[in-house]
């Protein structure tokens, strides 16, 4: 089965059984068609404050920033710990201790330092997603042939010509699947932020919604937010990966 086809059947069945769910009890299990109508009213004629769309630019403004930060400490920490050895001990020693503070945590300590604003939203998901990038990264490069390095070597190629050629085709492909991971995984840790006090962007309308006990406008939000992140995933991150990468099939 074709990997659209699988697609389709998933999405058939999820409205499916969403749809069974609303005939059960459609005041916890708003239909479909209900969600629908209201997401394209939010994003249209607006909510309490600027409409869904402003809300989903702000969020996706600070998802975009804190995954540039997290995805470029990740490839110098990773470039670093492949060049020393020292580094990449000492780095090793302490992944597992940066991996393992909860998300909330994490945001409430940097919130309490610096403030609930938009630096600190950025700053606790760039903290908590980095290390995450960071071992797909470090095992891209620990898959590095060794006889092409020796080879580039051997042929006293500079360092530029290293990187492009060698270094950077089997990184490339640990990058962008990092990329896509981190562009999820942000998604959700920066709206987990947001709901903990921020004014805007959707975790604050999610937020301002679940306080008046109504959940259809909670869900369309998630809907919404959910469209977003599956439309970058598989209408942009997706193609251009496999662009980038159509050599290898080539090849």
């Amino acid at each position: 089965m074709k990997p659209n086809h699988r697609v389709g059947i998933s999405v058939f069945g999820l409205f499916i059984g969403w749809g069974l769910l609303s005939a059960i009890n459609s005041q916890y299990f708003p239909s479909p068609v209900t969600i629908a109508v209201l997401a394209v009213e939010l994003v249209v004629e607006g909510d309490v404050r600027h409409s869904a769309a402003y809300h989903i630019g702000v969020t996706f403004g600070r998802v975009l920033l804190a995954t540039a930060i997290s995805l470029s400490l990740a490839v110098g920490i990773g470039v670093a710990m492949y060049l020393n050895e020292s580094v990449a001990k000492a780095v090793e020693a302490w992944l597992p201790i940066w991996m393992t503070p909860p998300d909330v945590v994490v945001i409430l300590i940097v919130m309490v330092i610096f403030g609930f604003t938009t630096p600190s939203i950025v700053i606790a998901v760039s903290f908590v997603c980095t290390p995450f990038a960071l071992v797909s990264i470090w095992e891209g490069l620990q898959d590095i042939t060794p006889e092409l390095v020796e080879m580039g070597e051997t042929f006293d190629a500079g360092p530029g010509m290293m990187w492009r050629f060698v270094y950077l085709p089997y990184v490339g492909s640990y990058i962008f699947a990092s990329l896509r991971n981190l562009f999820g995984m942000t998604w959700k840790v920066a709206v987990i932020g947001e709901v903990f006090g921020i004014t805007n962007g959707v975790g604050a309308r999610i937020r301002y919604w679940f306080l008046q006990s109504n959940i259809e406008e909670v869900v369309a939000y998630t809907a919404l937010f959910t469209i977003v992140v599956l439309f970058i995933e598989y209408g942009v991150l997706r193609p251009v990966e496999e662009r980038a990468f159509k050599w290898r099939t080539t090849a």
